[in-house]
């Protein structure tokens, strides 16, 4: 029986589970999954320490075997606890399902509400840094979908 097999059997086996509020969208085994969290990229495999931290608006790749599955995630949290890889985030997109052509539009359209927003408007900082969070997240869908997917 190979190594591989052997751990499966014994439980010690990883799980990665990303979870966004319409859903789960992806919840599956992995050999090893990478994401951009608040220190830097990280990669995780059975076995590896707990941890909590903040994910950044990136990609989420998960390796089981032979597959590869790539998600664009935006920002918000990264757990890993007992051999489960939980990333909470507000969307996440499978790379091969993501239209460029409503990302470019979600870029285009954040470009002109953030040249609109005036001066003088009331919480103007927290009214930018949202526009600027949707068109940094319509860019992670471009780049994902044109590295990994059918873009």
């Amino acid at each position: 029986m190979s190594e591989r097999r052997e751990e499966r059997d014994e439980g010690r086996q990883l799980f990665c589970r990303i979870i966004t509020p319409e859903g789960i969208v992806y919840d599956g085994e992995a050999d090893l999954i990478v994401a951009r969290i608040a220190d830097g990229d990280l990669g995780v495999m059975v076995n590896h320490e707990p941890l909590v931290s903040s994910v950044e608006i990136g990609e989420v790749r998960v390796k089981e075997g032979e597959e590869r599955h790539v998600f664009a995630t935006s920002d918000g949290f990264f757990k890993v606890s007992e051999n489960l890889v939980q990333v909470l985030v507000e969307e996440a997109v499978a790379a091969d399902d993501i239209d460029v052509d409503e990302a470019g539009n979600r870029v285009d359209e954040a470009e002109r509400e953030l040249s609109e927003v005036s001066e003088g408007a009331e919480d103007i900082d927290r009214v930018r840094g949202d526009i600027e969070r949707r068109r940094r997240m319509g860019e992670n869908l471009t780049h994902v979908a044109r590295r990994y997917g059918n873009g």
